[in-house]
């Protein structure tokens, strides 16, 4: 485990987080050992990402039984639709994720109303990646959604900071939005 901490706080952080855990084992009578479990892990694009994946993956091999699955950086959204696709042995893929968004959006874009001309009116769809993940996956599935006038911006991809001036923290702070 020392080898990706930085520091003894943090193995004292390590070691007290598998405690923790296995007091509430303890204390909810969670059988330990007796069906091995998978526990998914995801993490986004921030420096700290890869040490915690580490760390997470330390505490869920702590456990009988149990065994860590890495599955890359992934959006929150796109890690818990997977996770629930696994529990309801559905495919648990980061492209049929895309498949289903993609499917998924063109069905409410065939539900606006036509115009008069018979033709579908569509504004630009503005997206501000917030220089996370979002904008990365966003430009990845922007493949898949034919005939839209999309803008991403702040992808993360020109060195921007995450969150820092933009997305959501940008509207929340400076109460203005694009």
């Amino acid at each position: 485990m020392g080898a990706f901490c930085k520091s003894d706080r943090e193995r004292i952080f390590s070691w007290r987080t598998v405690s923790l855990i296995r007091e509430f084992m303890e204390k909810e009578d969670i059988t330990i050992g007796e069906k091995s479990a998978e526990v998914w892990l995801g993490r986004d694009t921030r420096p700290s990402g890869e040490s915690l994946l580490r760390a997470a993956e330390i505490v869920v091999g702590s456990i009988l039984g149990s065994v860590a699955i890495d599955i890359g950086i992934l959006t929150t959204p796109q890690l818990h639709w997977m996770v629930r696709a696994k529990n309801k042995s559905l495919k648990a893929t980061e492209n049929y994720y895309f498949d289903n968004m993609s499917a998924s959006f063109r069905f409410l874009i065939d539900l606006i109303p036509m115009s008069g001309n018979n033709e579908l009116e569509m504004s630009k769809l503005l997206v501000d990646g917030a220089n996370g993940v979002g904008g990365q996956k966003i430009e990845e599935l922007r493949g898949s959604l034919t005939n839209l006038d999309l803008e991403i911006r702040n992808t993360g991809r020109d060195g921007g900071v995450l969150n820092e001036s933009v997305g959501a923290d940008l509207c929340r702070k400076k109460r203005f939005c694009l």
